[in-house]
């Protein structure tokens, strides 16, 4: 009996977690995220990412934008690193990849300033 109430509250508690991830419509897009500004190819002109609420979901935006290009992460492109750029009131999360189908990379400018508390 006891073992069994450790179960269930181990279950009920591992569904308590805070981690999550950003679910998105049958189109794939995330409701309440969009994408603006620049092609995302240099620091000036990056993509804005719009209506991120905190650092889970920018980044999660950030991935769905890339996936939508290349593919799935793991069969369409890896990450290679990513950094955090500041620079006056701009902040840009830099995101390497490395192309599976090409064996290129490329790099990826999103403007976080929104969600990472930078002031326009």
């Amino acid at each position: 009996m006891i073992a069994r109430l450790i179960v269930v509250a181990f279950l009920v508690l591992s569904g308590c977690s805070s981690s999550r991830s950003l679910s998105t419509g049958k189109d794939g897009h995330i409701p309440g995220i969009s994408f603006s500004g620049g092609s995302g190819e240099s620091f000036h002109d990056a993509i804005v990412i719009n209506g991120a609420r905190n650092k889970t979901d920018g980044v999660a935006a950030e991935y769905k934008y890339i996936t939508d290009i290349h593919g799935q992460r793991g069969s369409g492109w890896s990450l290679v690193g990513q950094t955090v750029v500041r620079e006056k009131n701009k902040i840009v999360d830099v995101v390497e990849i490395q192309l599976k189908s090409a064996m290129d990379r490329r790099i990826y400018y999103f403007d976080v300033s929104d969600f990472l508390g930078a002031k326009r």
